[in-house]
């Protein structure tokens, strides 16, 4: 399962920052956390951007934390949307990480076990494609969390580009 959002505007002025863990903390994962998931992710955008002849995004850690915040929100909160019950809109929660931005995208995937089987599903999918392949983003962070022993997908996923 994929989704995507994509909104442009103008954000003048940082916000605070939220504590990136997870309010409640997982002892019942399913699946081993993968820290190197987010790496493979990155590198594999970055090699379809570059085979598109685009420019790599680059990372940037804070929306590292603020991706995996969202994918532990899904989780542990039950839901598979890009409005979230605890942080509104990903424009609304990158600002709750103090990110400016002009520019924001939000892909969101689950069930998929490996880097490259999210990809995939991204990659079919026009929506997120575009995300992936637009030129106005410049920088990127991934985020993904295991399933758990009463979430209902293996791993949650979440891409959270945005324009400086």
């Amino acid at each position: 399962m994929t989704k995507k959002k994509t909104a442009t505007r103008k954000k003048s002025g940082a916000t605070k920052k939220t504590n990136t863990e997870s309010k409640s903390a997982k002892t019942d994962l399913l699946y081993p956390l993968q820290e190197n998931f987010e790496d493979e992710v990155f590198a594999l955008v970055n090699q379809a951007r570059e085979a598109a002849g685009l420019q790599a995004l680059t990372r940037l850690e804070v929306l590292f934390e603020a991706a995996e915040a969202k994918a532990q929100d899904m989780r542990d909160n039950h839901y598979f949307d890009h409005l979230s019950p605890t942080c509104g809109t990903p424009g609304q929660m990158l600002a709750q990480f103090g990110v400016e931005w002009t520019a924001y995208g939000e892909n969101i995937a689950a069930g998929q076990r490996t880097a490259d089987a999210v990809m995939e599903a991204w990659m079919n999918s026009p929506g997120h494609r575009a995300n992936i392949l637009s030129p106005k983003f410049t920088h990127l962070g991934i985020g993904y969390a295991p399933g758990t022993t009463d979430s209902r997908y293996r791993a949650y996923w979440v891409q959270e580009f945005i324009r400086l």
